[in-house]
């Protein structure tokens, strides 16, 4: 069983935007568990919903279908790896984003997901910048690099 930090307010006062155990991207983007001393960590309140955002984008579209309560779970996002770069892909991936974000339950509103072409001078990756209201009205924000 995970550690809870039963004092936690996401824990005490947000238990409808679930629990999580916390991924992150590493510096080649690929993103795993992370551990402290040598426990996974776990997530609450908001910051489980930014992560569970993060894993929503991550997920291939039907990647989970094997499993019906999954069926129709991920992001489309994922067929436009081979795309060459255009406004046109830009506006696909603020769509694709903005039609996962509309799907989940715990999400009340999407208020913007901001796409930026070469973050940082890197050529070939997308910065993914959202920001969502939460069934508990609170604003999350996160990013995803692509």
């Amino acid at each position: 069983m995970l550690p809870i930090d039963y004092e936690d307010e996401g824990y005490r006062f947000y238990k409808t935007l679930n629990e999580d155990i916390e991924l992150k991207p590493d510096e080649h983007n690929q993103w795993d568990m992370t551990f402290e001393n040598g426990d996974i960590i776990n997530l609450t309140g908001h910051d489980s919903l930014r992560n569970a955002i993060c894993i929503a984008i991550m997920t291939r579209y039907k990647e989970l279908s094997h499993n019906q309560l999954y069926n129709e779970f991920g992001c489309r996002v994922h067929e436009l790896i081979k795309a060459n770069k255009s406004r046109m892909v830009e506006y696909k991936i603020e769509l694709f984003i903005e039609d996962v974000l509309t799907h989940m339950r715990r999400v009340k509103k999407v208020n913007y997901v901001n796409i930026t072409d070469n973050p940082k001078g890197n050529t070939y990756k997308y910065l993914v910048e959202f920001n969502v209201t939460s069934i508990s009205d609170k604003t999350v924000m996160g990013r995803v690099n692509l």
